[in-house]
């Protein structure tokens, strides 16, 4: 028998949903944790993890769809000792589509961060166990491909493209250069053959080099969540230098404007990791 029982849930890019908690929570106050809590009398710590994600999240999954990571001890600020149940599950729903009912928000996180003093230490501990697990269950995701290029000038202003109203993903947004990878075409292919097309730039063979790999919500337009690899280069460019053969403009942005742009979906997630 369990005292308490959570889940993680885990979406298309490998990220958990962790709920910070109340400032004035009894435990762990301002501290993240797993969606979770107490069992209640007669329930398994698995239909409790099923109903305490529906109740605080909105995200209503079968028991029988959660899988065990087994159960854990862990001892609260007053000393006490408790076990509790960890399960895990994969999602397709993206940040908007999940609801807070308790504590001061819910976000997707990267799991490869969870081990700061912000996270409860019953999370902590059992951080390499989900990792693990996020790597051995990989998300379905759907067969497009794509290739993102990011450039940055000697300012270390960064070169974006804003869309027009004619995009078919992210329209009347701002993004990186770059597009669909070809059938029998490598990431590392398309990068700047899409460089060169979008804005005429053509780079020295080997300046371009990968940087990250992503996985992008493009549901709205294709029904799926899709995978894009970013390749990275510093250039001494400027707007002159520049062509614009696809959306409104292409041009070198200030970093600190960044926040203020509309962005498409692949840009909300790349253009704060790479600046942060």
């Amino acid at each position: 028998m369990v005292d308490f029982a959570c889940t993680a849930l885990v979406d298309p890019r490998g990220w958990v949903l962790m709920q910070q908690r109340d400032r004035d929570a009894a435990r762990w106050p301002g501290l993240w944790s797993f969606p979770g809590g107490r069992v209640e009398p007669g329930e398994t710590g698995r239909d409790c993890a099923a109903r305490e994600l529906a109740e605080e999240t909105g995200v209503r999954l079968a028991p029988a769809d959660l899988t065990s990571l087994g159960e854990h001890r862990m001892v609260d600020p007053e000393g006490n000792e408790w076990t509790w149940a960890l399960f895990a599950a994969r999602t397709e729903l993206a940040q908007s589509e999940v609801e807070c009912h308790e504590g001061v928000q819910m976000l997707f996180r990267d799991p490869v961060g969870l081990d700061g003093d912000d996270v409860v230490a019953s999370a902590v501990d059992v951080g390499a166990l989900l990792r693990e697990w996020v790597a051995r269950t990989p998300a379905a995701l759907g067969e497009r491909r794509f290739a993102g290029v990011l450039l940055r000038d000697r300012r270390g202003w960064l070169l974006l493209q804003e869309r027009d109203e004619h995009a078919r993903i992210d329209p009347e947004r701002w993004g990186l250069p770059g597009g669909h990878v070809e059938p029998g075409e490598t990431f590392a292919e398309a990068a700047p053959r899409e460089l060169e097309e979008e804005t005429g730039i053509v780079l020295p063979d080997g300046v371009l080099r990968l940087w990250r790999d992503f996985v992008v919500d493009h549901r709205a337009a294709h029904g799926t969540w899709d995978r894009m690899q970013v390749f990275v280069a510093d250039v001494d460019l400027s707007d002159d230098d520049v062509e614009c053969h696809e959306g409104r403009r292409i041009v070198f942005v200030d970093p600190a404007q960044v926040p203020s742009l509309p962005l498409t979906r692949a840009a909300e997630q790349i253009l704060p990791a790479f600046l942060g």
